[in-house]
């Protein structure tokens, strides 16, 4: 059957929301708009994927806004996704005449993003990128790419009309991303701190480092299990929603950092090798929260860590889209037997021991 890739008709507009939202996840579904403009994958005259774009002007720089790209799940692995991708961004540069383009994707969303790098985007260091479009013009932005309000999980991608361009607002996974993943949730540690007056403020914020740093240790370790390469990631994508879930529910809520995969492939080890990272975080989590349990009474420096890793693996049991990039999400896509047992023992060493 033969596909053809071509610009939107205005009376497809609602079709090509619906096919949106049957392609992402509950949550994400309910930002998928009615697009104005769109390039989409045709198949016996029924649309099977969809590019949709936005333009947006800051100062006197054009800004090309790669809203949402999709593909009918039951036409993926036909590399329509890939293609539409490509038209997309050509049509921006070259029809459109964009200064820079830029789009958030899904952390554990590997094919997406990976497909985005490959078409010449980068990480977006925000400060840098705040250079480029000013303070005020990046708050727009991301107000208007919702990325700064609900993107939990998402992180902020640019392109610039050339590679070298392109590096100078680009930021690297690695160790770096480590420190800074650690240091900016003890920030969230320390204002929630400072609204319960019964915290120990020294033993929170020692409590959250260690555990976070051994968090990141632990998954590390998960990667040693396969041969690929992975870079850690800290993903600041909603970041407001954070700030209020932590002072408004009092408790510590942290932004997420994790083990990604620099390459993607669509097979079930990959699937494996994601769940497995993910597992050796779950596994240290319970092993902390269970040794603060079995302890009558657990001195104050094994209470707190212990504490905190109690809340981490609550969140990590909860199916919704806000915490499926604790962890969740990578081990149902690999096993949901493996899944349900790490539930069940979170559960019990939170609630029932």
């Amino acid at each position: 059957m033969d596909i053809t890739f071509r610009h939107m008709n205005p009376e497809e507009a609602a079709d090509i929301k619906k096919l949106g939202r049957k392609s992402f996840g509950p949550l994400e579904a309910l930002f998928v708009p009615t697009p104005k403009v769109a390039l989409v994958a045709v198949m016996d005259e029924k649309i099977v994927g969809g590019f949709v774009y936005d333009l947006e002007t800051i100062g006197d720089k054009k800004i090309g806004m790669a809203s949402f790209l999709f593909t009918d799940p039951a036409f993926h692995g036909q590399g329509i996704g890939k293609r539409l991708c490509e038209d997309g961004i050509r049509h921006l540069w070259e029809e459109e005449g964009c200064d820079a383009l830029v789009t958030f994707v899904r952390d554990d969303n590997v094919a997406s993003w990976g497909l985005f790098k490959k078409n010449g985007f980068v990480l977006a260091n925000l400060p840098k990128l705040a250079k480029f479009l000013g303070l005020l013009g990046l708050t727009k932005l991301c107000a208007k790419t919702t990325f700064g309000l609900f993107a939990i999980g998402h992180d902020f991608y640019v392109a610039m009309r050339d590679e070298e361009s392109t590096r100078l607002y680009g930021k690297k996974d690695g160790p770096g991303q480590a420190a800074v993943y650690v240091l900016t949730n003890m920030l969230f540690l320390l204002l929630l701190s400072l609204v319960l007056p019964t915290q120990n403020i020294f033993y929170a914020i020692a409590s959250g480092a260690l555990v976070l740093s051994g968090a990141v240790l632990a998954g590390y370790i998960g990667t040693l299990f396969s041969k690929r390469k992975w870079g850690f990631r800290f993903t600041n994508g909603g970041g407001l929603i954070y700030l209020i879930i932590n002072l408004a529910a009092r408790r510590f809520f942290p932004l997420i950092g994790n083990w990604y995969p620099l390459h993607y492939e669509n097979t079930p080890r990959f699937k494996r090798d994601m769940a497995v990272n993910a597992i050796a975080v779950w596994v240290f989590l319970l092993g902390l929260a269970a040794a603060g349990v079995i302890a009558d009474t657990p001195p104050v420096f094994l209470a707190y860590p212990s504490g905190i890793a109690s809340a981490l693996l609550v969140y990590r049991c909860l199916p919704i889209a806000v915490f499926e990039s604790s962890g969740f999400g990578r081990v149902f896509k690999w096993n949901k037997i493996v899944l349900g047992l790490l539930v069940l023992a979170s559960i019990l060493v939170v609630f029932v021991l």
